[in-house]
């Protein structure tokens, strides 16, 4: 077990919230670093104690502590922990957690018991009871966090949604994982947008696609994003996103206008310019009326694209220009990972591998860096895509091969594209 010191973390909180307090916010709505975000949907929640899982590393963590797992044992307890409260038999953790293996009779006993064994420490959160005769059951223990006061003050939660929402706009994934991974000993309210985009950014797609806990529109819209992000059919991820367009009722604006910035990119795949470039004027409006770096940037970026696409290098170089000025002026680490990878593709394109490859490799390491998990494989994908398709670049195509079939085991992309067709079909 490790731990941090709580008095390091509450300094941390105390000199976040000062920082933040300066950020401006405007008729109910918050604009950090140009992300628009409706902080009226606060919901203070915390009844349990919330603990973070990650993949990466096979470790539980809570409050600074953290817990090392086997590969199976971290498999069962995040799925028990997911599904708290439920009853399983063990032919149906067998199926959860060894789904294309033999294992033998005592698998599911042995590890449950190796698991309660490394959480004794945490028995004041949460314990695995035996259910005679069905199987096993995770309880989340009521941490009471609802005594702390901080939860029924109004102000401190607006602070801390300018704390997240900062972090969002400047592209910070790693600050934003760190402070919902430890909500709980920094008595932190909870958000239901945070709660489910923090989970976004951390590649946690499965919870996404399964969770019963966001609005059913929400999350046909990052299942069509995360079916966009690991397959290269555009034309199977474009009928999601023009249908969920047609819903556009049913979406936020912002919503509405990611989503139809981001299908630019899969008209551009498809051969279909004009249709990504009418998609452009359509929504230019709507970008310049949020005012937000981030989106006029990747507007920006999809411009560069599209003028490549149509063969006019002179007009990509400008956009490449204008963007770069704009990063320069609000420095979105997220932002500059795309950019850079852009510009990297725009020098293969016109005869500098050399130049090109550098830079994109340093486009690549900067989005690796934020801890976005989706903005890097959005970049990996459009990498292999030009690579592939206009400047063969054999090392570097086989290096980024590797690097996706890596993200493509970790992930588990096959069985993430399963879930997406799942809720794209429930709702479209």
């Amino acid at each position: 077990m490790s731990r941090w010191p709580t008095r390091c973390w509450a300094r941390l909180l105390l000199r976040l919230l000062r920082d933040c307090r300066a950020y401006p916010r405007t008729n109910g709505t918050l604009q950090a670093a140009g992300e628009w975000y409706n902080t009226e949907t606060i919901a203070f929640t915390g009844e349990h104690a919330m603990i973070h899982f990650d993949p990466d590393t096979y470790q539980a963590l809570y409050a600074g502590q953290s817990v090392q797992l086997l590969p199976k044992e971290f498999a069962l307890l995040r799925y028990l922990y997911e599904h708290a409260e439920r009853s399983f038999s063990r032919d149906e953790l067998l199926d959860a957690v060894w789904p294309l293996e033999a294992p033998g009779d005592r698998t599911v006993d042995d590890h449950i018991y190796r698991v309660r064994k490394k959480l004794a420490q945490w028995s004041h959160l949460l314990r695995v009871d035996t259910i005679r005769g069905q199987g096993y059951k995770l309880t989340r223990t009521d941490a009471r966090l609802r005594e702390n006061p901080l939860l029924q003050d109004e102000h401190f939660a607006s602070d801390v949604n300018r704390m997240f929402a900062k972090y969002h706009g400047m592209g910070m994934g790693a600050a934003m994982r760190l402070l919902s991974a430890n909500r709980d000993v920094l008595g932190l309210p909870g958000d239901p947008f945070y709660d489910a985009y923090v989970r976004f950014v951390s590649g946690d797609f499965s919870w996404l696609l399964e969770t019963n806990g966001i609005d059913r529109w929400q999350q046909a819209v990052y299942a069509a994003f995360i079916h966009a992000s690991l397959q290269f059919d555009s034309a199977a991820s474009l009928r999601c996103f023009e249908r969920l367009i047609a819903k556009g009722d049913e979406l936020t604006p912002t919503w509405l206008t990611d989503l139809k910035l981001n299908a630019v990119f899969l008209y551009l795949e498809a051969g279909m310019t004009e249709r990504a470039r009418s998609r452009l004027e359509e929504i230019r409006p709507e970008i310049e009326k949020m005012d937000s770096p981030s989106f006029s940037a990747l507007f920006l970026l999809k411009e560069m694209f599209l003028a490549l696409e149509e063969g006019r290098p002179a007009a990509a170089a400008a956009k490449l220009e204008e963007c770069g000025d704009l990063l320069a002026r609000h420095p979105i680490r997220r932002e500059k990972g795309a950019y850079l990878v852009a510009n990297g593709l725009y020098l293969y394109r016109q005869g500098n591998p050399a130049q090109g490859r550098q830079t994109v490799d340093e486009g690549i390491e900067t989005t690796r860096q934020t801890q976005f998990v989706p903005h890097l494989l959005v970049n990996l994908k459009l990498v292999l895509l030009h690579l592939g398709k206009y400047a063969p670049d054999d090392d570097a195509l086989r290096k980024y091969r590797g690097q996706w079939n890596s993200l493509a085991e970790q992930y588990q992309f096959d069985e993430l594209l399963v879930k997406t067709n799942r809720v794209l079909a429930a709702l479209l």
